[in-house]
């Protein structure tokens, strides 16, 4: 990463150049209405009133009260994004942070002493030495990391083990993949059961030891630590295969306790559950490779239920091919996949590409152009109690959730998919069925360096629903942004949907509603694109367009932009709510261009002027709806 600190320092140079003129100019559009930034939230004691927030995470609550606060994080993330990408490590240690699990092991200590350390007083158990493989000087370093590894899962007070201990048995993990990627309603109860027992803590805390163990194995060990040919070595906690540095085919119906291969073209060809230990791992140093997992009915590599999956590859033009649950997804565990280099191609149906759900999913691709596709719920997907975490350090990529072809058409539009992807966070709502509403988690995609292309259908590209928080943050780059309803800085129903994009002359296009800055019924949806020539396709409630109670934020920095707006709420206007206590709380539309040339279409949006948004009654304008503009 050696372009990650001067990419820091630039990036820190440009936040601090902008923020003070942010802040003056998002008070001179308020102070219209006799206002400034400090009133723009939403009342928690009002909102609590509708309920339906079990398992509500602080990372949430923090924005939907705090606003502003969102561009400070945001540079946060593209920072911790940037330094961490191939630690996975502080990774997990991130995710499990957002989603209320604040352990960090290392802090104080070695948490690992003991499977790595020396103690010459107390023999260790070796698993290659009671099994006499690796016999010689060559392969020391591959033993000792093998059996570091076995000798974590011979402990029973490992922080991991004991969390899983209760579940790691029975039909569990059946049950909650039919219940998540079936959609069954089956397991209801199961699945609240689970959420309340299950010690997340202890969970993130042992990943994050497992991912400690592992780095050094990946960094350390070259090709010539390896055999001729593959060997599979059994054990009490699972199966441990040693690939060659030739071309390998790695075929299972169990997924091994680990594979771990010094390069080649190899084929990986494994779906579902550990039979034993709940860990499955892939090392691989080099090569063209190839991970497939056909069975729809299964987790895929990298995916993990009731345990961690975890795929480490270090360089090669790579393809990982699943169905569900697959390529850094987290159900109830975590999972995640670390590709260092190559151009790699990321192709999978749902629930995958970075997804956590009551866990965490992370995807990681330091380097390459790298082509994603999913169908829906993935690339950077949160659901209750889980953060999906997709990270792309350079490179220009393609991120697609399919919407050409329907398979699951939105109930906003039948002729388009409801994708959930890139950048998404997602809750259960049931206020009208049961009244057992989960909130949602914290999704986020972070694509640092490139020139890239996102197209989705609806709920995607920062978007947010049910007390969540879904965020896409962008590094560089001239980028595309293709969607249809609820993206790009968007939400419904009590969410955080955020979108920022830091350089770049980008083009946003969305088709047919509530887009680009703009928030419904107690959802916040906020748009920040800090530098670049801008071209914006932008359909009603879009553009800090507030409705319902929400609040719609639309910040451009800088640049000469073009508005392509066709009239309705847009450009800093709002639609007030007129039943209940709704009557008495403020809805609110703002927008603010920084500077340059801009073109508008709307009569009452010009370069170099404030305005009030026109409100949506003329007749009988209603006090608590808010729309303010400024143009710089």
């Amino acid at each position: 990463m050696k372009y990650s600190f001067l990419f820091l320092i630039i990036i820190f140079f440009i936040f601090i150049s902008v923020n003070a003129q942010d802040l003056s100019l998002i008070d001179s559009a308020l102070s219209q209405v006799n206002l400034t930034r400090n009133d723009i939230h939403f009342d928690q004691d009002e909102t609590a009133v509708w309920g339906g927030d079990r398992w509500r995470s602080h990372y949430f609550t923090l924005f939907h009260n705090n606003p502003f606060k969102l561009p400070l994080h945001s540079l946060i993330n593209l920072e911790t994004c940037t330094r961490d990408i191939t630690d996975l490590t502080a990774l997990v240690a991130g995710a499990g942070r957002r989603i209320d699990c604040p352990v960090f092991r290392g802090l104080i200590g070695d948490p690992l002493e003991k499977y790595t350390g020396s103690n010459d007083s107390t023999p260790r158990e070796s698993l290659t030495g009671s099994k006499n493989v690796l016999v010689g000087k060559k392969y020391k370093p591959l033993r000792e990391k093998i059996d570091a590894l076995y000798l974590m899962t011979l402990d029973n007070d490992f922080t991991f083990i004991k969390a899983l201990a209760d579940y790691n048995r029975g039909n569990y993990r059946d049950k909650l993949f039919e219940y998540f990627v079936r959609d069954s309603t089956r397991h209801n109860d199961l699945v609240e059961s689970l959420a309340e027992k299950l010690d997340f803590n202890r969970l993130i805390a042992g990943a994050q030891d497992i991912a400690g163990l592992l780095s050094p194995i990946a960094d350390s060990l070259t090709p010539d630590c390896f055999p001729d040919k593959k060997i599979e070595i059994k054990s009490r906690k699972g199966l441990i295969v040693v690939g060659s540095t030739g071309s390998d085919k790695f075929e299972y119906i169990i997924p091994p306790l680990l594979i771990i291969d010094g390069g080649g073209d190899d084929t990986y060809r494994i779906s579902g559950y550990p039979d034993d230990y709940p860990l499955s791992i892939i090392i691989d140093l080099a090569g063209n490779d190839r991970y497939l997992s056909p069975d729809s009915s299964r987790p895929g590599i990298g995916g993990a239920i009731l345990g961690m999956a975890v795929v480490i590859d270090t360089e090669g033009d790579d393809l990982y091919q699943g169905r569900n649950l697959t390529q850094g997804a987290g159900l109830f565990g975590v999972g995640a996949i670390l590709d260092l280099k190559g151009n790699d191609i990321y192709l999978a149906d749902n629930f995958s590409q970075g997804c956590g759900i009551f866990g965490v999913g992370i995807l990681a691709d330091s380097a390459g152009n790298d082509s994603l596709y999913c169908r829906t719920a993935s690339q950077g997907y949160g659901y209750t109690r889980g953060c999906g975490l997709l990270i792309n350090f350079e490179g220009d990529d393609k991120y697609v959730a399919e919407d050409s072809i329907i398979f699951n058409p939105s109930p906003q539009t039948p002729e388009h998919n409801a994708s959930l992807a890139q950048g998404v966070g997602f809750g259960k709502r049931a206020d009208y069925i049961d009244g057992h509403s989960w909130a949602g988690g914290v999704g986020c995609l972070c694509d640092i360096h490139g020139n890239d292309v996102y197209s989705a259908g609806l709920f995607a590209q920062g978007c947010a629903y049910w007390f969540a928080v879904g965020m896409l943050i962008d590094g560089d780059g001239d980028d595309i942004y293709n969607g249809v309803w609820y993206v790009q800085g968007s939400g419904a129903h009590f969410g955080v949907g955020y979108l920022d994009d830091f350089a770049g002359d980008d083009r946003y296009t969305a088709s047919m509603n509530m887009a680009i800055g703009a928030g419904h019924d107690f959802t916040l949806g906020y748009f920040n694109e800090r530098g670049g020539n801008d071209t914006y396709q932008a359909p009603n409630l879009s553009l800090g367009g507030g409705n319902a109670n929400g609040i719609g934020i639309f910040h451009d920095h800088a640049g000469d932009d073009d508005y392509q707006t066709h009239g309705g709420t847009t450009l800093g206007r709002a639609n007030a709510s007129d039943s209940g206590t709704r009557r008495y709380l403020k809805v609110f539309g703002i927008f603010i261009d920084g500077g340059g040339n801009d073109i508008y279409r709307e009569a009452y949006a010009a370069n170099n002027s404030r305005w009030l948004g026109p409100p949506s009654e003329i007749e009988k304008p209603n006090p608590f709806e808010i729309g303010v503009g400024f143009d710089k």
